[in-house]
């Protein structure tokens, strides 16, 4: 039985395949994340009361002050994908730790079990 959720991110699903984007969702339907080809770095979705919202993901020395992410945007226009996914993490999120951006073998390795996450090809 679909919901609101999962028809919201079966939608943005294929916008984001039709930019070209590699597309993960989760065994529930409700989020899931893309990433380039390589799977240099991914940006988490999902649709919470109608609203998408995208977030990035990284790795710091520092992570007990940065934590692992960043709300990027909430709201999908159908056009800034690329944007979103070029975006970097901002200063007053990652400090003065250094980082790197979570891989797509680093976001499945620590999420894809309990996520159930699936390509979507």
């Amino acid at each position: 039985m679909s919901n609101y959720k999962q028809e919201a991110i079966t939608e943005l699903v294929k916008r984001l395949i039709a930019a070209g984007f590699r597309v993960f969702i989760s065994k529930s339907g409700t989020y899931g994340f893309y990433t380039d080809a390589k799977g240099t770095k991914v940006i988490c979705f999902q649709n919470d009361l109608g609203i998408t919202s995208f977030s990035g993901n990284y790795k710091t020395d520092k992570p007990k002050e940065t934590g692992t992410g960043w709300r990027i945007r909430e709201g999908d226009k159908g056009t800034y994908y690329q944007a979103i996914f070029d975006s970097c993490a901002p200063k007053w999120a990652v400090k003065d730790a250094k980082y790197s951006y979570t891989t797509l073998e680093q976001h499945l390795k620590s999420y894809g079990e309990s996520s159930g996450y699936v390509e979507v090809t």
